[in-house]
């Protein structure tokens, strides 16, 4: 059997992990083997630095790449429950979500139309595409109401965290330029390109009586009108369009489509898992209050509330120990918070309890006042899953998948830093600005330095320039630039709250970081090395000062107006932060195949980041 070239995909449970390879499954232990990690790596080899490919050898690695994802999308387990007529749940959240990702299409790809230096036919292509897509959640809103659902309802529903990602990851994507968002949004276009199959996947729902066939024949609209449209094209002719694509622009795009796969396969999850298809099927019963003032911004810009991490968990992923009751007053509380429910029903007034505590109050007084605020966010990460894993269940990939999406995350301060001085206004802030990208400039090679010295002869010498990151910290570091971009005081509010995670007491680190530290080295004595990374870096913060810099930050911040929609935009780091660190959980659990699997597409002259 003649494997496709493709990066490689992790499936199956965590205690028995497999790579998919293509259509080849490998078992976890010897996917791990230095010898058939280097012979995988050797095809990830888009050519030297300053290659150049044509647009037909381009496009065939694009195509095999495409295939291979989507070998990795249909092996996803809720398809088979699907056509065994036992999906209902799961459908309602694939409705609902559909909706909320489509209705953020301008959102997340209008951002890369101006993605060159003068407007040209990829500027031209991807300007249309947002165009025509920007209605598109209008089948689906179509779908949830032949099935009873309010129209007002389905939109004041907030999107669930996994749909939240995969939104932020697209813009990402698209601000990248409208080459990389063409191939990644191909490879969804690509999913529809079968017709015949897609439409007797339609025609089998209904009729197994799943969602009634009025919502089925509603959504089927939206694969006919793409299919009219030509989508499925689109990725060709922005090949074409390109011409000439360099070696380092394909692996680039090339990661990024394995990302979107990734993404998609999370999301997939917790449709299966999560709350969203409970809120659909409690959704008829619930009332709506006329007088109600809808939210500002749409759930792909707005974080609030502020839910705790073990709140977003349960969202995220279900618990086999909820009722159906309790599902469905969590599934009420998430989706509108203090909102357009008029709280008489039983599931509405248990949800409208759940949300109480969480309710945003306004933010009056200064510099102090903000950092009351952004403190009291801290709870989207305080008692996170992942800590728990750490100190009480670590294993050496964790701490190693932990230690190298910090990685990613740290050496994007470019990006986002950058974005933030140049949309800020105030030259005092500026200043303290420039002078936080001064003192985090170098540390991202100084993680992944530490890292790959501390690896050794593990995880087959994969180097850290050589790992892609996880769809959730793409989305994170993503959401960062975006956000400095569009509101430079909500960007200002998020680096406060990520400095402040450090929470410096005194001229020394936290006490509970130095506990955290000690907790899993007491477990995991073998991980000190990359334990001693992180230690690193968090006293060169504490040396720094940022903590008051933070501080020194918001007072001036506390002379600027901060409106409702800012607070809103800000209140979306703590959520994409604990997408982060559970994309960690969910992802490094399966061993040491995890960290092998983010071998990526690269030149055969990757520099470090």
């Amino acid at each position: 059997m003649k494997l496709r070239r493709t990066a490689p995909f992790l499936v199956g449970p965590a205690g028995d992990p497999a790579l998919l390879l293509d259509r080849a499954e490998i078992p976890a232990e010897a996917a791990c083997g230095a010898e058939l990690l280097d012979r995988i790596r050797a095809t990830l080899v888009t050519g030297a630095a300053d290659a150049t490919l044509t647009v037909e050898e381009a496009q065939a690695i694009v195509l095999g790449q495409y295939e291979a994802c989507l070998e990795f999308i249909y092996s996803h387990p809720s398809w088979s429950r699907v056509r065994a007529g036992e999906a209902t749940r799961f459908l309602h959240a694939y409705l609902l979500e559909n909706r909320h990702y489509l209705a953020a299409a301008p959102f997340r790809m209008a951002t890369g139309v101006g993605g060159s230096p003068r407007p040209d036919a990829l500027n031209e292509l991807q300007a249309r595409h947002v165009v025509e897509e920007a209605d598109h959640d209008t089948y689906f809103e179509n779908g949830l109401a032949a099935i009873g659902c309010d129209r007002a309802l389905v939109r004041a529903a907030r999107p669930w965290p996994a749909t939240v990602e995969w939104i932020h990851l697209m813009r990402t994507v698209a601000d990248s330029g409208p080459l990389p968002a063409a191939l990644c949004s191909g490879l969804l276009e690509f999913t529809a390109g079968n017709r015949t199959a897609v439409a007797g996947w339609h025609e089998h729902v209904a009729a197994g009586g799943q969602v009634s066939a009025d919502a089925m024949a509603a959504i089927f609209e939206h694969v006919k009108t793409d299919l009219g449209l030509g989508h499925g094209s689109n990725w060709k002719e922005a090949i074409e369009v390109a011409g000439l694509v360099t070696a380092t622009q394909l692996a680039d795009s090339l990661n990024e489509i394995t990302l979107v796969a990734e993404a998609i396969v999370r999301w997939l999850d917790s449709l299966d898992e999560g709350l969203s298809g409970d809120l659909v099927g409690v959704m008829p019963e619930l009332t709506r209050d006329a007088a109600a003032v809808p939210a500002l911004l749409g759930g792909e810009a707005d974080g609030l509330p502020v839910w705790p991490a073990e709140i977003l968990h349960l969202a995220a992923h279900g618990d086999p120990s909820l009722t159906t009751g309790m599902r469905a007053a969590l599934a009420t509380a998430f989706a509108y918070g203090e909102g357009v429910i008029e709280r008489t029903a039983p599931v509405e007034q248990a949800a409208g309890r759940l949300a109480g505590p969480y309710a945003h109050q306004p933010v009056d007084g200064g510099g102090a006042a903000l950092e009351k605020l952004v403190g009291e966010w801290m709870r989207a990460i305080d008692g996170h899953r992942l800590w728990t894993e750490m100190t009480e269940r670590p294993t050496l990939p964790l701490v190693y998948g932990w230690l190298v999406e910090n990685h990613h995350y740290v050496a994007a301060i470019w990006q986002h830093c950058g974005a933030g001085i140049a949309a800020c206004p105030d030259p005092r802030l500026r200043a303290l600005l420039v002078h936080h990208l001064e003192e985090e400039f170098e540390h991202g090679a100084m993680f992944r330095e530490g890292i790959d010295k501390a690896r050794g002869g593990d995880f087959g010498g994969l180097p850290v320039a050589h790992m892609r990151p996880l769809p959730t910290t793409r989305s994170f570091t993503g959401m960062l630039r975006g956000l400095a971009q569009r509101d430079w005081k909500a960007y200002v509010l998020g680096v406060a709250y990520l400095q402040l995670t450090l929470r410096a007491e005194g001229d020394g680190p936290a006490a509970r970081h130095v506990s955290f530290y000690e907790a899993v080295t007491g477990r995991l004595p073998e991980a000190r090395p990359l334990l001693d990374v992180m230690r690193r870096h968090d006293a060169e913060d504490t040396d720094l000062g940022h903590a008051h810099d933070v501080r020194q930050m918001l007072d001036l911040l506390s002379e600027h107006s901060i409106g409702p929609d800012t607070l809103a935009s800000a209140a979306l780091v703590p959520q994409l932060t604990w997408s982060f660190l559970d994309g960690i959980r969910c992802h490094y659990a399966h061993g040491p195949a995890a960290v092998v699997q983010r071998a990526g597409w690269h030149t055969d002259a990757v520099t470090g980041s």
